[in-house]
């Protein structure tokens, strides 16, 4: 699975279920985004030690553009700068991992 096919399908995954929750709205947009692009990030640090801000940029080019198509004028610049924000300051974090976990099986409950 490609990069791409990767976000899309955590990101659907993950609104989905915050639909399903009748809980979905332009924050959660932001935090889900946030998230799964903090989680690739993490991972992909994991595996090679080193992100470069190519990557970076590319993973969340990728969640913006989802998340643009996804839900059109609801989703401004302002969302996508809160959600790289967001992201950088979750992966400060050194609870991380759990945190994705708790976020997720939150989103399930």
């Amino acid at each position: 699975m490609d990069i791409k096919t990767l976000i899309h399908h955590n990101l659907d995954e993950l609104l989905y279920l915050a639909d399903k929750k009748g809980v979905l709205n332009t924050d959660l947009v932001v935090k889900v985004g946030a998230y799964v692009g903090a989680a690739v990030l993490r991972g992909r640090y994991a595996d090679k030690k080193e992100v470069t801000q190519e990557e970076i940029n590319g993973v969340f080019g990728i969640v913006g553009d989802f998340c643009k198509t996804s839900f059109g004028r609801s989703y401004t610049k302002v969302h996508f700068k809160k959600m790289t924000a967001l992201a950088l300051e979750l992966l400060q974090e050194t609870t991380f991992d759990a945190d994705v976990e708790a976020f997720i099986k939150d989103l399930q409950g």
